[in-house]
């Protein structure tokens, strides 16, 4: 929907020599911009129409404007086999998202992320993520204690360091490689840290490990 363009006093710089009466401008009105006829409708309208979207739509329509932004959440609305879908192909097929191979600027593309169901850029995964963990009857990751007939193994997909932390797939003391090289860690707090440049970190005051962790 175009929105009307609202200028403001200061858009305008009128000269101003001494003794000259020149006319003002002509203030423009500040009036909002009159809903939409989905905005019109009864929430639970609203929210139907929202239910028959796929993820992409909803990601649109939810930068159209405040009400839309505040209102739609993709990541909850959405199915989430129409999310997996999307984010393989707009890592795929979006320029935005392909590898730079011009010249001596090679830049690796971006990736797509399973858990958050964004397209992140290389910097944000581990080169040497886990292929597969262990869950128990709860569907917790299982650290720090020996498997039981109980645990069973999952495979997964690609994911993001910020959810590998977020999910505990990434662990306190585990040593990361981005895709575009950089060296991680993770300290006692679940941050991550960029080593060699914060061995220490400054707020749990837990050190970067000499020797990297082996992952479960």
């Amino acid at each position: 929907m175009p929105h009307a363009l609202h200028l403001r006093n200061h858009d305008y710089a009128y000269p101003s020599p001494a003794r000259s009466r020149l006319p003002t401008a002509p203030q423009p009105s500040q009036t909002r911009p009159k809903p939409s006829m989905i905005e019109r409708l009864p929430q639970e309208v609203q929210h139907m129409v929202f239910s028959m979207l796929d993820y992409q739509s909803l990601i649109y329509l939810s930068t159209m404007n405040r009400h839309f932004n505040q209102t739609i959440d993709p990541q909850a609305m959405a199915d989430p086999i129409d999310k997996a879908q999307f984010v393989m192909q707009a890592a795929k097929d979006f320029p935005q998202h392909r590898p730079n191979e011009k010249g001596h600027e090679y830049r690796p593309g971006n990736f797509e992320c399973y858990i958050c169901f964004r397209v992140r850029s290389p910097d944000h995964f581990d080169m040497y993520q886990p292929l597969s963990t262990h869950i128990d009857v709860r569907g917790q990751v299982v650290r720090g204690r020996p498997l039981c007939k109980s645990d069973r193994e999952v495979m997964l997909r690609r994911f993001c360091i910020d959810c590998g932390v977020k999910e505990n797939l990434h662990a306190p003391s585990d040593c990361l490689v981005t895709r575009t090289g950089r060296d991680l860690w993770i300290c006692n707090c679940r941050k991550v840290r960029s080593k060699p440049e914060c061995l220490r970190c400054p707020d749990c005051r837990g050190d970067c490990p000499l020797r990297p962790r082996r992952k479960a």
